[in-house]
């Protein structure tokens, strides 16, 4: 719970502030491509469905390779810090997904001011789904690495696997090369794929992390 609290305290507060500064710039941007032509898409739809699934997956990078080391070197036990970021890995992708859900709410109200159109988005579900299992597979990517040293690669088709489902109920999240008919393959049951890709992204993160050696890093 102390780790869990901890993560909340520091990570999540900083999110926060990466994605208010995220929807300003995403703000001035779209004010200033106005200047030079009509405004057709959601700049904030952008930087929510194809770079904030990035920043995410970063985060699970983060929780293995830099915090769990540190965790250990202080007396905790490599399950207490994997069952305190699990959890902390599900808040922060919902309270992304609501500030997701907030900055469409607030840029739906500028573009009605000044008239401009805007393309579709997701739902806050898929926002949060999509955010949750990017998160889930840089955690499970980062454990890989560290215990496997270049054996990690191996983890790469797994992760690409895991979060292709995502993109499904998103609208500008790009396209996928080699499944492009996958919505209509999945159908409205791409969100029970989504949480099984979360499950099998955490379960393959314990089972690789929970008694792996770890080094404090000084660097």
């Amino acid at each position: 719970m102390k780790i869990f609290r901890h993560l909340i305290t520091s990570i999540a507060v900083f999110c926060v502030l990466v994605a208010a500064g995220a929807f300003a710039f995403a703000v001035v941007t779209t004010f200033v491509v106005s200047a030079f032509r009509d405004v057709e898409i959601s700049a904030w739809n952008v930087v929510a469905s194809q770079v904030a699934r990035w920043f995410l997956f970063w985060v699970g990078i983060y929780l293995i390779h830099n915090l769990l080391p540190i965790a250990v070197a202080h007396g905790r036990t490599r399950r207490e810090f994997l069952a305190g970021a699990s959890a902390f890995s599900v808040v922060l992708a919902f309270v992304m997904g609501l500030l997701g859900w907030l900055g469409f709410l607030v840029e739906g109200g500028i573009y009605s001011l000044m008239d401009w159109r805007a393309d579709e988005h997701g739902s806050s579900v898929a926002y949060f789904l999509m955010f949750l299992v990017w998160c889930a597979v840089g955690m499970f990517c980062a454990a890989a690495f560290d215990r496997f040293g270049a054996g990690g690669i191996f983890s790469i088709p797994i992760a690409l696997s895991l979060v292709a489902v995502t993109t499904t109920g998103i609208p500008g999240s790009g396209k996928l090369p080699f499944v492009p008919d996958l919505p209509v393959l999945l159908g409205s049951g791409w969100h029970l794929v989504s949480v099984a890709a979360f499950l099998v992204a955490l379960a393959g993160t314990w089972a690789i992390a929970r008694d792996m050696p770890v080094r404090l890093r000084t660097t």
